[in-house]
């Protein structure tokens, strides 16, 4: 089988002889190409060409990342920190927990809607903020890049035979309030202010619907990506999960799923105690990334025939461990999992920056061996 195929089987839920392989890669690829991270940050073609070389290095994948990191790094809603301005030349990337976000903001996306808030508030964000009539083309024109890149990489892709994991991407409103107003204060909103978060995630989430749906078409594919990085267990209680952070992703899978597209639900940290709401979205809708933190094997007990699961070699193995062990866990996961389809072998969350390369090979290899 093809790679299109692997994949297709793997989220329809199909019996399949091969199991397809997706190592998350972003800043990997410049440590892997030999090239500096402040190279790699240059342009979408820098990334493209290391990939390539990264590729060429550790094998080839079945599914690739469709986002440079220059984009991955601008469309989330913190500031960061870039290799070769803020940082070193080869240091990765870093993301700055503050509190950019204020009370005040709930109101202006209540009365002005969620994009007029976005694009004040992505002003607000760089660095430096952005001021003056320019400011508000800046902001646009990069998001405009941000999804003119991401076509470009799912046809120079597809053209070498190879899918990308999803064609747009969106978070969860609730997600984006948790990282931009920081952690503290928005869990001090959510026991002070409860009913004016669920109002703006209720707003935010038919722009996410809107915009997931627009963006996947002029892609012209099929798959969004849903960002769920704050409403794990690791950071919520399971009661503020279900009554504030499900429901919005709940109604965009539904949304999605309706409008012909799979949700891609990335989801960081610990879901074990929140497994059983997936039950409650169609059939064959997703798949659920998981990222070593929650029970992936649980995670297959529950949701099996269900949806598709991608995972989770940690980022702990790749970097720290050897290849003998990767192969054995990845052996060992793929013997869990069978050949009954809903199960993508891939890294838990991104390849981390400091994986050894042998190792990333022995987790493209393993569903060969397998």
């Amino acid at each position: 089988m093809d790679s299109f195929e692997k994949l297709t089987r793997a989220i329809g839920l199909e019996p399949t002889p091969e199991i397809p392989v997706y190592p998350h890669i972003v800043t990997f690829a410049g440590r892997c190409a030999g090239i500096t991270q402040e190279q790699l940050f240059r342009s979408n073609r820098a990334w493209l060409s290391a990939c390539e070389k990264t590729f060429a290095t550790v094998g080839r994948p079945d599914v690739v990342f469709p986002m440079n990191p220059r984009d991955t790094a601008y469309i989330e809603s913190m500031r960061v920190k870039l290799p070769g301005k803020e940082l070193g030349p080869d240091e990765p990337f870093q993301f700055v927990e503050e509190e950019f976000m204020f009370p005040s903001d709930y109101d202006l996306i209540l009365s002005k809607g969620w994009n007029a808030w976005n694009i004040e508030f992505m002003k607000r964000i760089q660095n430096p903020p952005l001021r003056g009539p320019l400011a508000k083309p800046k902001v646009l024109w990069r998001f405009i890049r941000a999804g003119l890149n991401t076509g470009k990489n799912v046809k120079y892709w597809q053209a070498r035979g190879l899918p990308v994991m999803f064609h747009a991407g969106v978070a969860p409103p609730f997600d984006v309030f948790s990282l931009s107003r920081s952690l503290r204060p928005f869990y001090r909103d959510l026991f002070e202010n409860a009913d004016k978060v669920k109002q703006a995630v209720e707003v935010g989430t038919e722009a996410m619907i809107r915009l997931g749906i627009t963006s996947a078409r002029r892609a012209k594919g099929d798959r969004v990506a849903i960002f769920a990085m704050r409403s794990s267990a690791s950071f919520l209680s399971p009661r503020i999960f279900a009554e504030i952070s499900f429901p919005s992703i709940k109604r965009m899978v539904e949304a999605y799923h309706a409008a012909g597209l799979v949700s891609v639900l990335h989801c960081d940290g610990n879901w074990d105690p929140m497994l059983p709401h997936f039950l409650e979205l169609p059939r064959a809708s997703g798949v659920v990334e998981l990222d070593g933190a929650t029970d992936i094997r649980k995670a297959r007990e529950i949701l099996k025939g269900h949806l598709c699961l991608k995972g989770d070699v940690n980022a702990s193995l790749l970097s720290l461990g050897t290849p003998e062990q990767v192969e054995a866990y990845c052996g060992e996961l793929l013997d869990f999992m069978g050949h009954d389809g809903g199960f993508i072998l891939g890294s838990g969350c991104e390849v981390p920056f400091t994986a050894k390369v042998e190792n990333v090979r022995a987790l493209i290899q393993a569903v060969k061996a397998g």
